[in-house]
């Protein structure tokens, strides 16, 4: 989770400056973490941080695919738990516009408003990356921008190049096909010998998990959906 202080309407720099790491300071204490430092992030429109830059995914950060973006929903990010949702059906959809929201494989988030929504994007992804790896745009101003899984449960990020449970020379041709599909819902399926079965462009959640089943089963057996868009999942509880 993220602490963030901010403040606006200052008389001067140096005010505003104070104002804003005590007001992180209070935010970090009421949540238990007092061995959390704060740091300057930004001053105005100028980022100012002077700490080793946090890590960021290749670019492109954000592929345009309006067939799968939804109006947003707290109580459906990904890897959240119930009290950041509430939180976030709170700040995040009270933000002003233009406005991103990134998350991190290990539990991480940050929401930032910018002058556009590439500066809001580039700075969520810098704040969230304090966390210590590269994380994922979600949401821009009031819609989810990548799909979001509902009927199996998000575990994590899924990376075809790394994924150990993909036949390791089929890997890249999953990641190729998975970087090339950029419309539409997407899924992936894995049988008991490593074979994959890919679902591209499909219309709707279900369709992409029919597909990729269908497509592992033409080469493998007991195939089960490991990855939906661009996450890891596993079935509901």
């Amino acid at each position: 989770m993220s602490h963030i202080g901010f403040i606006s309407g200052q008389r001067d720099d140096d005010t505003a400056k104070t104002a804003a790491l005590d007001n992180c300071r209070q935010d970090t204490d009421a949540g238990g973490r007092k061995d959390l430092r704060c740091d300057l992030y930004a001053l105005g429109n100028t980022t100012v941080y002077t700490g080793v830059n946090p890590p960021l995914p290749p670019e492109p950060w954000l592929v345009p695919n309006t067939s799968v973006e939804q109006p947003f929903d707290a109580m459906k990010v990904p890897l959240a738990g119930d009290s950041l949702k509430t939180r976030l059906a709170k700040e995040y959809v009270g933000a002003a516009k233009p406005k991103a929201l990134a998350i991190s494989p290990a539990g991480g988030w940050s929401y930032i408003s910018g002058q556009s929504s590439a500066e809001a994007v580039r700075r969520a992804l810098e704040w969230c990356g304090r966390h210590g790896v590269p994380c994922m745009i979600v949401a821009v101003d009031d819609r989810f921008v990548v799909t979001v899984p509902t009927t199996m449960k998000v575990t994590g990020f899924f990376q075809a190049n790394t994924n150990a449970l993909i036949l390791p020379e089929r890997r890249s041709d999953v990641a190729r096909r998975l970087e090339n599909g950029t419309t539409g819902w997407s899924a992936v399926a894995i049988g008991t010998g490593g074979g994959p079965g890919l679902a591209l462009g499909a219309l709707d959640e279900q369709a992409a998990i029919d597909g990729a089943l269908t497509d592992c089963g033409t080469r493998d057996r007991n195939c089960r959906v490991i990855a939906i868009g661009p996450f890891l999942v596993e079935p509901q509880n």
